[in-house]
């Protein structure tokens, strides 16, 4: 087996090369991934009605090439939601958990997922790789993510933590109880969705949270801004997670030291294509993230369109590793359509975030405008009134092109009425 380069520190690194046994360039990979898709596709056309009709008209030994597995036709969330049992390749006795999520960016029925005992085996495995990083031995790892149900993302992290370390599971129940929680607990280490970890750590009682090495975010887009505001409020090193339910959760984690995040290349296929045409985007170009999961076998995908923008980074990391990096620009029906253009939700969030006294905010839609409610926590010695704040808002989002010069109805709540009014999951609101 291939021995990980003594210059990299990352651990996704000797975790594929430990499951793939070769090197970690795409070139090297390239064989593997090859076997590991026709053994998907084959064990897919034998055990799921959906894909033994779709794969019908193909030979035995597709592909024979990664770039041939590019004929196959995608398969889109609103497949799964449309019939999800044609999806179920195993036994339903042998179901260990179904998760239920609406399609985004629609009205229609939700996506339900199954996951066997092998697929959350998988997950955990995932997650104790990407956690060696973050959480040393005898770390304590609070997550503020859902967890009371056997077989959930936030049960599944607990389970994958090392021997030695202390899971503090602490569903997000308002800002401040859990930063009460850190208060009493100092954790090491802090898992959650990006708009609840920067409530926290721009919370009038954040500091709290100074007692945090590391921050893994994750079930969100991450904008560049938020990221800065958490590393300028804690001082702590923070990392990205992206993962989706239909993937088991995984996909791609950042080191300490580069920017993207570097895929989970053992477990997974990506591609980056043309939204459009379904053209393959080359490295470097901005496209929609396609992808294949090499071992789910509850509910197996393959290409599946993930709906989320994003491109291939060019290069060698910095930390070593010669794992490729994908950077994630948000999803492409997360956006406001106005006269000045399309602007989406990922622009907002750069824009907004980069406030240093925003706390959350809520859009709500209403015909060819929007009206947008922010939370705002000032920093001590500063001036609080909302007339400034709000000035501030306007001044930012006066560079954004689509609003045309047009700016929207802008509330702004303070803390404390701030909390109980506006909840931390920044979010699009359309009005009947």
């Amino acid at each position: 087996m291939a021995k990980m380069s003594p210059e990299c520190g990352n651990p996704l690194e000797e975790w594929t090369l430990r499951k793939t046994g070769s090197p970690c360039g795409p070139d090297s990979l390239a064989p593997f991934h090859l076997q590991r898709l026709r053994a998907a596709i084959e064990r897919a056309g034998r055990t799921s009605p959906f894909y033994r009709k779709l794969l019908a008209s193909f030979p035995p030994l597709f592909p024979r090439t990664l770039e041939e597995y590019g004929r196959l036709p995608f398969t889109c969330p609103g497949d799964i939601a449309e019939d999800p049992m044609e999806f179920l390749a195993v036994p339903q006795d042998t179901v260990a958990r179904i998760v239920t999520a609406r399609t985004s960016g629609t009205s229609g029925n939700p996506k339900r997922v199954f996951f066997s005992g092998g697929d959350l085996s998988d997950t955990t495995d995932m997650f104790s790789e990407g956690m060696r990083n973050l959480a040393g031995d005898g770390s304590k790892v609070m997550i503020i993510l859902p967890g009371k149900r056997p077989g959930s993302v936030g049960d599944l992290l607990v389970q994958s933590l090392r021997a030695g370390s202390v899971p503090l599971l602490c569903p997000f129940s308002g800002e401040g109880p859990v930063l009460k929680k850190i208060d009493e607990e100092r954790p090491d280490c802090l898992v959650g969705p990006p708009s609840w970890v920067i409530s926290l750590a721009r919370h009038p009682l954040g500091k709290a949270g100074k007692c945090l090495s590391s921050v893994l975010l994750c079930s969100d887009f991450i904008p560049e801004s938020l990221e800065l505001g958490i590393k300028s409020s804690w001082g702590c090193s923070v990392y990205r997670h992206y993962g989706m339910t239909e993937t088991g959760y995984g996909g791609a984690l950042s080191c300490s030291l580069g920017p993207g995040m570097h895929l989970m290349e053992g477990n997974f296929y990506f591609e980056i294509v043309h939204p459009e045409t379904g053209d393959p985007v080359p490295e470097g170009g901005e496209g929609e993230i396609i992808v294949t999961p090499l071992l789910l076998e509850g509910t197996p995908l393959l290409r599946y369109r993930t709906g989320d923008r994003g491109m291939i980074i060019p290069g060698k990391c910095p930390c070593g590793s010669s794992l490729r990096r994908m950077k994630v620009r948000g999803r492409y029906s997360n956006g406001l359509d106005l006269p000045g253009g399309i602007l989406p939700l990922a622009d907002l969030d750069e824009t907004l975030f980069s406030l240093p006294w925003l706390g959350g905010y809520e859009v709500r839609r209403e015909h060819d405008s929007f009206a947008l409610t922010v939370k705002g926590y000032p920093l001590p010695g500063e001036r609080a009134d909302v007339y400034t704040l709000r000035n501030e808002t306007e001044r930012k989002l006066a560079f954004l092109p689509q609003l045309n010069g047009s700016l929207p109805e802008i509330t702004i709540l303070l803390h404390p009425d701030g909390e109980q009014l506006i909840l931390p999951a920044k979010r699009i609101v359309y009005s009947s």
